[in-house]
């Protein structure tokens, strides 16, 4: 049941407020008193189409809401169900319609952004406007069924719920149909690229663990000479470091001999162990760019292989796991495809037969 109409600047409304009770209320007035402009109002919180012609003059847009009491089985609940804009049960469904000077419109259900295709089929089911061509709307097809109904006093819930079990079911199977040949169309680049990525077995995080040791090999091979070198400078009977040591100890046998002696000593023994760690640290980083031509050569192949595969699916190398993982379950579902789809014919069928058997 209507039970509020709001109006603001519609045509010659300013703003009117109206509220209905129960049973029958009547408009009177003398032609063009706004008994049609009232209906236009509504008709526009019922979803018929926007016209810019009815927002007042001057002013930028238009505003009409409707305010509906609708029982808690009422056909209306069941659209907001549908649409996930049900509210909650006693409260008032309010339709609100905004038409802007410019020709575009918006539309609210309970608050909540709505389409105007839903505030029309809303409107059909909440609102019946009888005019003196009523007799006119016998012709339309989509009334027809309904009028049988009603006329049969027949209840219609059940085979209703049936009726959508089954298009939902038939729905299903044909989606599931339609991947299955898509999948199936597929199926030998599918079974080629398992292959594929199988033999390379990609690993997470492997593209950048390869793409570090092959530089650092790649270091290790141009540093080789130079390392050396200064290896060569430090360690050995005639190097820096040894120099330094003999002459520690040739100090050491005078150093209590005056204080500045003493201080050379220590002097010597700090340096000594400065350039210790220093060759203990040369030592590290030669180990660290070892290489061996062959294992470089491997790296390169592994690394180059990656990439390669990588470029091919079009995506980054860190992601070659996830996409074995996912081209494998579309081939096993692929293979599993046959049974899945046979369990959703035999679920069609059943829902068919149980709506035949409501209706």
């Amino acid at each position: 049941m209507l039970t509020a109409l709001s109006i603001r600047d519609v045509v010659l409304i300013e703003s009117l407020d109206l509220e209905f009770g129960s049973g029958l209320s009547v408009l009177t007035g003398e032609t063009g008193a706004g008994k049609s402009i009232l209906l236009d109002a509504l008709g526009l919180a019922l979803g018929v189409r926007a016209d810019s012609a009815l927002v007042r003059t001057g002013q930028p847009q238009a505003l009409v809401s409707a305010s509906f009491d609708v029982a808690a089985h009422h056909p209306a609940r069941r659209l907001l169900q549908d649409n996930g804009l049900d509210g909650e049960t006693g409260e008032p469904l309010v339709i609100r319609r905004i038409v802007r000077a410019d020709g575009g419109s918006r539309a609210f259900v309970n608050d909540q952004p709505a389409s105007v295709a839903l505030v029309r089929d809303l409107g059909s089911v909440l609102v019946e406007i009888h005019g003196q061509h009523d007799d006119r709307g016998l012709l339309n097809p989509r009334g027809h069924r309904a009028l049988l109904d009603e006329f049969g006093r027949t209840e219609t819930s059940e085979t209703e719920k049936w009726f959508a079990a089954w298009r939902a079911a038939e729905a299903q199977l044909a989606e599931a149909r339609e991947a299955l040949d898509l999948a199936a169309r597929d199926r030998e680049w599918l079974e080629h690229a398992v292959a594929e990525l199988r033999q390379l077995d990609p690993q997470p995080g492997e593209e950048d663990a390869l793409a570090k040791a092959r530089a650092n090999m790649q270091k290790g091979a141009r540093l080789a000479d130079d390392i050396a070198v200064v290896n060569g400078l430090l360690d050995g009977p005639e190097a820096g470091l040894a120099q330094l040591r003999q002459a520690a100890r040739k100090l050491e046998r005078i150093a209590d001999q005056h204080e500045r002696l003493t201080e050379a000593l220590e002097a010597l023994d700090r340096a000594i162990a400065e350039a210790s760690e220093g060759e203990d640290r040369l030592r590290e980083a030669a180990e660290a760019l070892a290489y061996d031509p062959q294992r470089l050569e491997e790296t390169e192949t592994r690394l180059f292989e990656v990439r390669a595969l990588a470029r091919k699916h079009r995506i980054e190398p860190e992601a070659l796991p996830a996409l074995a993982e996912e081209l494998v379950a579309k081939l096993a579902a692929l293979d599993a495809g046959t049974e899945g789809l046979a369990d959703l014919e035999r679920q069609a069928i059943q829902a068919r037969q149980a709506y035949a058997e409501a209706a």
